[in-house]
């Protein structure tokens, strides 16, 4: 039974969808258009017709995911249209993916101007990560404890 409730509530997958569906929903239909990639090519974004070097270039965001595993997190980087600062997401039980924010219209100097906003916003989102882990940690205790005081799984 142990094996059944960590398979259903830890992992990098099921970790990188709670982060998905929370951000984006936070963003708003209108919002900032976020990209979300697991780093094995699953790639979610909100807004992903307003980024249009995801479909031009698709081997930008890899290159982008490339430069931050190389130490440059966060990463600044010029694409059609605008930037995209990104970041990797980790917690301290797995590597959940890279988090990217694509800002239209801006250059790499109006990033650089914003860099302390956008480096609490790139650390709110480690931190909202962080937060479902724990969270899906403390529902893995719970359904254990559960599981052992169980008459009916006993």
């Amino acid at each position: 039974m142990e094996e059944l409730y960590k398979s259903l509530l830890t992992g990098p997958e099921l970790l990188a969808e709670q982060f998905v569906s929370q951000m984006f929903e936070l963003a708003g239909q209108d919002g900032t258009v976020l990209i979300f990639t697991d780093g094995r090519g699953k790639v979610s974004a909100n807004h992903a017709s307003r980024a249009a070097f995801l479909h031009d270039d698709p081997d930008r965001l890899t290159s982008i995911c490339h430069q931050i595993d190389d130490g440059d997190d966060p990463c600044v980087c010029k694409v059609e249209g605008g930037c995209v600062v990104g970041t990797q997401l980790a917690t301290e039980n797995s590597h959940c993916g890279y988090f990217l924010i694509f800002l239209p219209g801006y250059t790499t100097q109006t990033v650089y101007a914003n860099m302390d906003l956008i480096e609490l916003t790139l650390s709110q989102a480690q931190w909202i990560c962080q937060l479902i882990e724990k969270n899906n940690q403390l529902h893995h205790m719970q359904l254990h404890h559960l599981s052992k005081s169980s008459r009916v799984l006993s």
